[in-house]
């Protein structure tokens, strides 16, 4: 019996970004696409939108699901979602790579299995 591990939701905070505010939304929405790249992810379509005088929302479209990220600069705030169902893609080195970026003082990752859609039938365990 093949049994494949659960796909994982890396749900993340980051807090008190201390680089976050002087960074032009462009050079985050690279450093966003580039870590995803180096941790394993193809990144097939970006969309992003900068508020003026605000935040930023990026989203990352893989070939291995997705990512988006919030930025909140007057808070020093950022949320990143990043959904992958293969194992290839080594999320939370993104997430270290993005948190040393934004200087962030905190970092909350909560790990979420989500259901497996390809593999109707075969039972799938949780990631160790």
């Amino acid at each position: 019996m093949v049994i494949r591990e659960a796909p994982i939701l890396y749900s993340v905070d980051l807090g008190e970004c201390e680089a976050l505010a002087a960074l032009k939304p462009e050079d985050i929405i690279a450093t966003f696409a580039s870590a995803l790249e180096r941790a394993g992810a193809t990144v097939v379509q970006t969309l992003s939108h900068a508020y003026p005088g605000a935040g930023l929302t990026s989203v990352l479209v893989l070939r291995e699901s997705h990512a988006v990220l919030h930025t909140w600069p007057e808070t020093g705030t950022v949320n990143i979602d990043i959904f992958s169902c293969s194992t290839r893609l080594k999320s939370l080195e993104a997430v270290n790579e993005l948190s040393r970026f934004l200087g962030a003082r905190q970092v909350s990752v909560q790990e979420i299995p989500r259901a497996d859609g390809h593999s109707a039938g075969v039972p799938s365990q949780p990631r160790a």
